[in-house]
């Protein structure tokens, strides 16, 4: 392992053991619900949470009602501690790790938040789209760089509050994330945005208005 993995790892697990333990850590964070509306949207029955935490998203997504068999991974073990709503769940490290899964095994591979932290995200990319059956898709969430915020930021003479972030190993807009998608011989299928507040209005010019692009590919 090395020395970033290192570093990354007791990070995320002294967060999910200090603030993120909290019961009001994630009070009023929508992602989760936004994520999940996709999700039953693509109808998928067999899905790969990658970067899971404590199954929060997969706890949204059953919430719907769906019948469907969901696996997470984590590189925090402190995160994994508190895991529910999963049906399996392990620890990995995607920097230098491979996932334990069969080939084509998912109709879904979900990574929110997830790539903007590996070294190496179009390597991991290859990775997910390995795990996902023909016809699948895969959903990523990622900072938006291009938002009206940090724009704002910039031209003040600040650095962007997302690319401050020492987590964030890598900075995506839009155009950035597709390519990365199509990179990895996905067809890219829904690109758009997700805002905390005012989340309908910011489609209007979601590459502007949104802090967070959310994205999905096919794999042919």
């Amino acid at each position: 392992m090395n020395r970033i993995s290192v570093d990354q790892r007791e990070q995320y697990d002294d967060e999910w053991n200090g603030w993120k333990a909290e019961a009001t850590a994630f009070a009023g964070v929508r992602r989760y619900d936004q994520i999940s509306r996709v999700v039953h949207l693509l109808g998928a029955r067999k899905i790969l949470d990658v970067g899971c935490g404590d199954g929060r998203l997969a706890r949204a997504i059953r919430a719907r009602g769906l019948d469907v068999v969901i696996h997470g991974c984590d590189v925090s073990i402190a995160a994994l501690t508190r895991s529910e709503g999963l049906d399996r769940q392990y620890c990995v490290d995607l920097n230098c790790e491979v996932l334990p899964e069969p080939d084509e095994s998912f109709d879904l591979v979900i990574a929110s938040e997830v790539i903007e932290h590996l070294i190496m995200p179009d390597r991991v990319l290859e990775e997910f789209t390995r795990v996902l059956r023909h016809g699948g898709h895969i959903l990523l969430t990622v900072p938006n760089v291009a938002f009206w915020r940090f724009r704002v930021q910039a031209l003040s003479g600040q650095v962007p509050s997302v690319t401050a972030d020492t987590r964030h190993l890598h900075s995506f807009s839009a155009s950035l994330l597709a390519q990365l998608v199509g990179k990895a011989g996905l067809q890219v299928v829904q690109l758009t945005g997700l805002r905390q507040r005012f989340n309908r209005l910011s489609q209007l010019h979601f590459t502007l208005l949104s802090d967070t692009l959310l994205i999905v590919g096919r794999k042919p």
